[in-house]
């Protein structure tokens, strides 16, 4: 709200920056290539990097700073910073996930890949085929991340020496060895040496779920469709959800409640119900923010949209761009959470009666033509013995006319 008030005051610029770096977007376009304040920004949110001036999105240290603290704002970088290869191999051995966002020659590059996968083993999904190959990419990467094994080669899946490293590093790579690994009894005894008799025992299961929700595809299968197991994990991590059965992440009332529970395990939900818009009513109308992973058509549904806003301003963000515009959507949105007007549409957000009266037409919209001028009124009102009334001096030029 403060730099909106006056987007060319750089000390507004600079206090709103500093608590939330994506206001860079509504400073003036001159402040938006002030280095010392877009490094501010960036310094607080790295996605401010989208509204910074093309020049210091071409400067490799303000990139640096930007992708540090946030590395997918490497998306908004020059292609120019993006091709310096001693860059990037800083920024993925500070960040691994960088690579996701690098050109696709250094996807093929064995140093690079080799220095993200030690910093992020999962980022493996983001290297050449070849490389996805490469024995000692993938131990690299599985000893950092277990998880990472479901990224590798068929035939490193398949081999015992990579499965046992990514099993020790989590037990929960298990089920992206090979078959015939999978069966073996030193992989079995290497996920979980100590409970390779307990995944059967529903009471052990039900508190391994509430340490370790991970393990979830580790359960006996006679369990993997018990609700109670798989809402204990996917409470714990919702993320989980992604290792249920389909038999479960297609059930409406089932995908409801773990909603409630945590609406990130919404985005788990089958494709059938994710274009439901009876389910997606009543899942917004719990958490807004489910509207994120729904169907294009039902983002683009007014009564949805007006739901999940109404619960979530945030919700704001994943509406359909027609609503993003719309003004009864926006200001239902900002009454729930005034940040919402941030994913509105530029001409909303640029509205005064919007940010600054909330819609309503301003108390001051028939005194004064601007809000400059306004300013100016208040600036004498408050010490009238230094200057002019402007008000009068209008007044007085309409008299000598």
């Amino acid at each position: 709200e403060l730099i909106c008030k006056d987007p060319l005051r750089r000390d507004y610029a600079l206090k709103a920056c500093g608590d939330y770096g994506r206001a860079l977007q509504f400073a003036h376009q001159d402040l938006q290539g002030d280095e010392e304040l877009v490094r501010r920004a960036c310094s607080q949110d790295g996605w401010a990097l989208q509204f910074a001036a093309s020049e210091l999105q071409n400067d490799p240290e303000i990139v640096l700073l930007a992708a540090t603290q946030n590395f997918r704002s490497l998306q908004f970088a020059s292609a120019e910073v993006l091709a310096e290869r001693s860059l990037m191999l800083r920024l993925v051995t500070n960040e691994g996930r960088c690579l996701e966002f690098l050109p696709d020659e250094f996807r093929v590059d064995r140093e690079i890949v080799l220095a993200a996968v030690a910093q992020c083993g999962d980022i493996l999904r983001s290297a050449s085929e070849d490389l996805r190959a490469d024995r000692e990419v993938v131990l690299c990467a599985v000893r950092q991340s277990g998880f990472a094994l479901q990224y590798a080669s068929e035939d490193l899946r398949a081999d015992k020496e990579v499965a046992l490293a990514a099993l020790a590093q989590s037990a929960a790579a298990l089920p992206n060895l090979s078959a015939a690994l999978r069966e073996d009894r030193d992989c079995w005894l290497q996920a979980a040496p100590e409970r390779a008799a307990r995944w059967k025992d529903r009471r052990l299961v039900l508190e391994a779920m509430d340490r370790e929700p991970g393990t979830l595809p580790l359960v006996d299968a006679s369990l993997q469709l018990d609700r109670e197991v798989v809402l204990r994990a996917t409470t714990a991590d919702p993320d989980a959800m992604e290792a249920v059965a389909e038999e479960l992440r297609a059930d409406r009332e089932f995908m409801l409640i773990a909603a409630k529970q945590d609406y990130r395990a919404f985005r788990h939900a089958a494709p059938e119900l994710l274009s439901d818009r009876d389910v997606c009513i009543r899942a917004v109308e719990r958490e807004g923010l489910t509207l994120q992973p729904a169907s294009e058509e039902v983002k683009g549904d007014r009564e949805v949209v007006l739901r999940a806003v109404d619960t979530s301003g945030l919700a704001l963000e994943h509406a359909s761009q027609a609503f993003r515009g719309d003004r009864q959507v926006v200001l239902r949105a900002m009454a729930q959470d005034r940040t919402a007007l941030t994913f509105a549409s530029e001409e909303l957000r640029e509205s005064k009666e919007i940010w600054l009266y909330n819609g309503e037409k301003g108390p001051c919209e028939d005194i004064f033509a601007s809000i400059d001028d306004a300013m100016s009124y208040f600036a004498w009102a408050k010490d009238p013995t230094t200057r002019i009334c402007p008000k009068e001096t209008e007044s007085s030029d309409e008299e000598d006319d």
